[in-house]
C-alpha cells in the first residue's frame, strides 16, 4: 500500500506541476483547454462504461475469472463501436461546416479532435486498468495507473520545459499516446491472465459452465452504473447551485479549496479501494463469513489515509494558498476543513461501494442514491442562499454523511442477512 500511496502522491504533484506549467509557457487558453479535456475524460470515464463495468470486475475477482473472459472480448468489440460511433459524429459535424457549433464553446475543430480521442483513449485505459486490478494484479496495476495518471503528465512537464512541445495540441496527444501504452500493456498481461486461467484446476473442473453472457453482466452493472452517475452530480451539484447565488470570486475560492481536498480522496481510491473490491469478492467465495471484518478493515484504512492528508494539507494551507494567491484566512481555512472532512467521508464511501458490488445490491443502492440526491438538492439551495461558499461546503458534508450512512446500513444489512443464510443452510448441506 505505501508504495501506491508515493506513486499517487507523486502522480498528483506532476498534475498539479503540469497545470502551473502549461500556464506559464503556453497561456491561460491552453489551461482551459487543457481543463476541458480533464472534465471530458471524468465524464467519459463514468459514462461510457454504460453498466457493464461493476459486475464484469466482480466476476473477474472471482476465484475462477475464466467465464467472464467471454463478456469481456464482446464488451471490447462493443466499446469499439461506440468510439467508432462518437468518432462519426464529429466526423460528420465538422464535415458538414458545423465548426461554428463548436466555436460557441471556445472550441476549435483541431481541439475537439483532441479532447475526443483523448477522452476516448481514457476510458479504455481506465477500463484495461480495472480490469488488471479485478484480476488481483495490483502491482502491474499501481504501475500502468501511474503511467495514466502521472508519468506523462512529468513528461509533458519536461517537453514543455525545454521547448519540445509548443501546443496544448502537442500535450494531449502525449496524453493520448500513454494511454494507448497503458490498453496494450495491460491487454498484454491479461491474456497472460486468461491463459493461467484455463489451465489451472478450477477451470479443468469447470469446463462444462457455461460463459456468462454480455447481457447478465449489464443487468447486474446498470443499477450500479445509474447510481454512480447519481453520485457524481452530488459531487458536483453544491457547485452548479453556487454558481446562481455565488459571486465568480467566491465560487472560484470555493472550486480551488474543493480542488485541494478531492486529493485525498484521490490518494484513497488508488491505496486502499482498488485492491479492497477485488478481495471483497475472493472473500465472499473463500471464506464468506469474514467479509464483515474485511469491510470495516478497509473502510478504517481508507479513514486512515484520508486523515493524515487531510492533517497534512491543513498544516500546509497557508503555502497552497499562497501557490495561487488567495487569503488563507479563518474563512477560507473553515471551508477548507469542512471539505476535508467531506472528503475523508467519501474515501470510506468509495470502499462501502466497492463492498456492495461485490454484494450485488445494485437496486438497493441505487434506490437509496436516488431518495438521498431528492432530498439533497433543497437542503443545499437552501444552505448555499443563506451561507454562501460556507454553505456550499456544508452541503457537500451533509452529502457525504448520507452517502456513507446509506452504503454502510446497505452492506452492514446484506452482509449479516448472507451470513445468516449460510448458517441456516449448513445443516441441511451436512
Amino acid at each position: 500500500m505505501l508504495t501506491r500511496l508515493l506513486l499517487r502522491g507523486l502522480a498528483l504533484g506532476l498534475k498539479f506541476a503540469l497545470s502551473i506549467i502549461v500556464a506559464r509557457t503556453l497561456g491561460f487558453d491552453a489551461v482551459a483547454a487543457y481543463g476541458l479535456a480533464v472534465a471530458a475524460t471524468v465524464i467519459a470515464s463514468k459514462l461510457l462504461g454504460l453498466g457493464f463495468s461493476p459486475e464484469l470486475n466482480r466476476q473477474l475477482s472471482e476465484p475462477d475469472p475464466l467465464p467472464a473472459f467471454g463478456a469481456m472480448r464482446t464488451l471490447c468489440i462493443t466499446y469499439g463501436g461506440l468510439y467508432l460511433l462518437l468518432i462519426a459524429t464529429l466526423a460528420i459535424t465538422t464535415a458538414n461546416g458545423d465548426a461554428g457549433l463548436l466555436a460557441r464553446f471556445g472550441l476549435s475543430t483541431r481541439l475537439a479532435w483532441c479532447v475526443l480521442l483523448v477522452a476516448l483513449s481514457e476510458h479504455a485505459a481506465f477500463e484495461a486498468n480495472g480490469w488488471l486490478f479485478s484480476l488481483h494484479r495490483p502491482r502491474a496495476g499501481s504501475l500502468l495507473l501511474f503511467v495514466r495518471t502521472g508519468a506523462w503528465a512529468g513528461l509533458a512537464c519536461a517537453g514543455l520545459l525545454v521547448g519540445a512541445l509548443h501546443s496544448i495540441d502537442a500535450v494531449l496527444a502525449l496524453w493520448l499516446t500513454a494511454n494507448a501504452c497503458v490498453v496494450a500493456l495491460s491487454w498484454w498481461d491479461i491474456r497472460r491472465a486468461a491463459r493461467q486461467a484455463h489451465g489451472s484446476p478450477r477451470a479443468a473442473r469447470a469446463s462444462t459452465a457455461r460463459e456468462r453472457g454480455v447481457l447478465g453482466v449489464w443487468r447486474h452493472g446498470l443499477p450500479f452504473y445509474v447510481a454512480g452517475i447519481v453520485l457524481a452530480s452530488l459531487q458536483y451539484a453544491e457547485r452548479f447551485i453556487g454558481g446562481g447565488h455565488l459571486s465568480a470570486d467566491a465560487l472560484g475560492r470555493y472550486v480551488f479549496a474543493w480542488s485541494i481536498a478531492n486529493a485525498i480522496q484521490a490518494l484513497a481510491f488508488s491505496t486502499v479501494v482498488v485492491t479492497a473490491g477485488p478481495r471483497f469478492v475472493r472473500v465472499l467465495a473463500d471464506a464468506p463469513h469474514t467479509f464483515s471484518r474485511l469491510a470495516v478493515r478497509a473502510t478504517i484504512a481508507s479513514v486512515a489515509v484520508t486523515s493524515i492528508a487531510a492533517a497534512a494539507i491543513l498544516v500546509l494551507h497557508r503555502e497552497l494558498f499562497a501557490l495561487a494567491h488567495e487569503p488563507s484566512g479563518p474563512g477560507q481555512f473553515a471551508l477548507l476543513a469542512t471539505l476535508l472532512a467531506s472528503f475523508v467521508l467519501r474515501g470510506a464511501a468509495d470502499v462501502l461501494w466497492t463492498a456492495a458490488i461485490a454484494l450485488r445490491t445494485g437496486c438497493a443502492v441505487m434506490l437509496s442514491m436516488i431518495a438521498l440526491a431528492l432530498s439533497y438538492l433543497p437542503l443545499a439551495w437552501s444552505l448555499i442562499v443563506h451561507a454562501g461558499a460556507m454553505g456550499a461546503a456544508i452541503a457537500h458534508l451533509a452529502a457525504s454523511v448520507g452517502i456513507v450512512a446509506a452504503l454502510g446500513l446497505i452492506v452492514a444489512r446484506t452482509s449479516r442477512y448472507g451470513a445468516a443464510t449460510r448458517t441456516e443452510a449448513a445443516p441441511h448441506a451436512a
